[in-house]
């Protein structure tokens, strides 16, 4: 199968506006059109989480078709082509933010499907999403060590995968995502802490440091905050008052 592409944008929020943009993220004409971008989520960044705000951060699905849904996409994003494609889409979410970021993720083996996901039917209120710098050329290693050893890990503790990708426009940067749970986050970093002998909260698990040095080893510098999803984005709760 052809290796999926994913359109992760960091979007800047005038005030706040990340309610309006979101709506507007999901309703962006592209989505239905065959063979171009869909929407996998659409998130806030959450205040008091370590994260830059007001944000909003987008995950486009490139599909099934790989390098080639990837060179369609580009297309329309042409500016001869934007009046086509967009309409007044772009000047109505220009109202809400002031700029962003753009990175292009490659799917890696054990980077779950868009299919996948939607039957696991996750119902997440809580999405973990890391940036990570890693040493040059090291990405895939690094994914492929949190396919081996991270994700049977997290998963037992009701944290699970939703992106595992290779950020391709540089060769040090990946993207991890993970759907929970705001209570089974804070657990794994109360546990994580009584391991290193810093607080009682929690139970010591040394499979929780030996992780640690995985990542001492491999990363050097990045973020991880949490972000709050739109209902309706792949693997979040269907509505704002949803529990899970």
């Amino acid at each position: 199968m052809p290796r999926r592409f994913y359109l992760h944008e960091t979007i800047d929020i005038v005030g706040q506006g990340q309610y309006d943009y979101m709506d507007a993220a999901a309703a962006e004409p592209v989505h239905d059109m065959p063979g171009l971008f869909r929407l996998q989520g659409t998130f806030f960044v959450l205040g008091a989480s370590g994260g830059r705000w007001p944000q909003v951060i987008n995950i486009h699905d490139g599909g099934a078709d790989g390098w080639d849904a990837w060179t369609r996409n580009l297309d329309r994003l042409n500016l001869k082509r934007r009046a086509t494609f967009y309409g007044d889409w772009w000047d109505e979410a220009l109202q809400c933010r002031s700029g962003g970021f753009d990175r292009i993720g490659g799917s890696v083996p054990g980077c779950p499907t868009r299919e996948e996901l939607d039957a696991r039917d996750l119902r997440s209120s809580v999405f973990v999403h890391q940036v990570l710098q890693v040493r040059p050329g090291s990405q895939i290693d690094y994914l492929g060590q949190v396919v081996e050893r991270r994700v049977p890990q997290l998963e037992a503790r009701g944290i699970h995968l939703t992106n595992l990708l290779e950020v391709i426009n540089n060769n040090r940067e990946v993207i991890v995502v993970w759907a929970t749970h705001l209570e089974n986050w804070v657990q794994l970093r109360k546990d994580f802490d009584t391991s290193r002998g810093l607080d009682e909260s929690g139970m010591a698990d040394p499979d929780l440091l030996a992780w640690a040095e995985v990542e001492n080893d491999i990363v050097t510098g990045g973020r991880t905050e949490l972000m709050t999803p739109r209902p309706g984005s792949v693997g979040a709760v269907t509505s704002w008052e949803a529990e899970g």
